[in-house]
């Protein structure tokens, strides 16, 4: 999969039309597999493109109130990638991209050689959001792209939404969550060198039965409440099923789960919380 940033996207063309579908793509949800799939569809005739965000908008312009990411952009071009897609499109929203009118965005993609676009029922672009999913598919016909907006993929009888996999990841309900990614929900981290040894590696672990280890979430992850879940650890070395408590932003294993590795690797944090004993 080629990445590509905007201004390469606009200036450079493929040598043939471009399929297109545009979004944050927050965690690659079932919803985003079905946008996809669409995309994938018009291959090989077309280029299959994502255009997508280096960071999420909603950091940027509510910090206050934004969450968290689901997964980092690393985790998520991984996902793109798996997809057999052609071209990634990064963005990196700035004040100047923000003030694009949906109109021109449309017009850029147009410029790009995008023929085909897909979005969701709830999608919205431009400069204070003018521009919904009817009004791009009004716009589209204007310019010549063949536009379809994607019926919702619903759970529970609720179109599935990034907002509503964060909710259900920062309330604890992550059975919920995984259901509506269609995948476990993983974390990155990293042991924390930065604490003293006392705390980074306790002898006594918790109750002072055993060692334990604190790990310390990517900044920017989406961690679940503080309690104790079940979890599984995959680095290079293996994979390591055990359970682990959260508490203020770190996270506490015994001994055997990775101790003194330094390196980041990946948390799946699975859809059962663990019963205190």
């Amino acid at each position: 999969m080629k990445i590509l940033d905007w201004d390469e996207f606009i200036k450079t063309g493929c040598g043939k039309p471009r399929a297109a579908s545009v979004g944050v793509f927050d965690g690659v949800h079932r919803g985003h597999q079905r946008l996809l799939n669409l995309v994938r569809a018009k291959t090989p005739s077309m280029e299959s493109c994502i255009v997508t965000f280096r960071e999420n908008p909603k950091r940027i312009l509510r910090p206050s109130s934004f969450k968290g990411s689901i997964f980092n952009l690393g985790k998520k071009l991984e996902i793109l990638e798996s997809e057999g897609l052609d071209t990634c499109v990064l963005i990196d929203f700035s004040s100047d991209f923000g003030t694009l009118s949906g109109a021109d965005f449309l017009g850029l993609l147009k410029k790009a050689g995008v023929s085909f676009l897909t979005v969701g029922p709830n999608f919205k672009c431009g400069y204070k959001m003018d521009t919904n999913a009817a009004a791009l598919v009004e716009l589209c016909g204007i310019l010549g792209i063949e536009a379809l907006v994607a019926e919702p993929v619903l759970y529970s009888g609720h179109p599935i939404s990034s907002t509503r996999i964060r909710n259900a990841i920062a309330e604890g309900r992550l059975s919920e969550a995984s259901d509506m990614l269609g995948r476990l929900y993983e974390i990155e981290y990293e042991v924390d060198q930065g604490l003293p040894d006392s705390v980074r590696d306790d002898p006594r672990g918790a109750g002072g039965e055993k060692a334990s280890l604190l790990l310390r979430p990517r900044q920017g992850s989406l961690l679940p409440p503080d309690g104790r879940y079940e979890i599984c650890l995959d680095s290079d070395e293996r994979s390591d099923c055990r359970e682990a408590s959260i508490t203020g932003g770190l996270i506490r294993i015994d001994d055997k789960a990775g101790r003194g590795s330094g390196r980041a690797a990946i948390m799946t944090m699975v859809s059962r919380e663990c019963k205190e004993k």
